[in-house]
């Protein structure tokens, strides 16, 4: 992957990380100063997918909106999040870029799983941890976008402490609908 790609890329997963971020913390700050930061506006929901927007910085960005598509999955029992998956588009790119958000305390060095059906899993590191989480991002393919349009079920596996694969259910109802739709925000 070239340079400019590379960062084009990066660019990009500081973005989206910077917009689900920003959205935690709104969430968690109810005190936030409404004027000091545009906000992410929800422009659609698609089934378990919500597709929201945000007025891209003109110094960075240019002008308009940067959409993306967001999931949060919560343990049934207590209802805390255990996984936030955020996808977007980089500017200029033609693949979306998936970014997972991961909860303290797995192990990292097998890094993630993620398999949709029956297919063979896709396997990729995990990126980053600070006090509130971790992160692991890859390039949706075609392929793979292929396989989460038709998927009826997907799974992201990560270990536990003692390294035992726990998977993590990613519904794909809505997938399509929403991937669409910030596709849409692109053209």
């Amino acid at each position: 992957m070239s340079q400019l790609i590379q960062g084009k890329r990066a660019g990009l997963i500081g973005l989206i990380f910077m917009l689900a971020a920003g959205m935690a913390f709104a969430q968690s700050n109810n005190e936030t100063d409404a004027s000091s930061e545009p906000q992410v506006k929800i422009k659609d929901r698609h089934q378990d997918w919500t597709v929201r927007c945000k007025m891209a910085s003109q110094q960075a960005f240019g002008s308009g909106d940067i959409c993306e598509m967001y999931q949060q999955v919560d343990e049934q029992e207590s209802q805390q999040t255990v996984l936030e998956i955020v996808i977007g588009y980089p500017s200029e790119g033609e693949q979306p870029v998936a970014l997972f958000f991961l909860p303290l305390g797995i192990r990292l060095p097998p890094g993630v799983e993620l398999r949709v059906d029956e297919n063979e899993p896709v396997r990729f590191p995990i990126q980053l941890c600070s006090r509130n989480g971790c992160r692991a991002d890859i390039e949706l393919t075609s392929a793979l976008v292929t396989q989460m349009r038709a998927g009826s079920e997907a799974v992201l596996v990560i270990a536990d402490p003692q390294g035992r694969g726990v998977g993590l259910p990613l519904s794909l109802q809505g997938f399509s609908a929403a991937l669409d739709d910030v596709q849409s925000s692109i053209n």
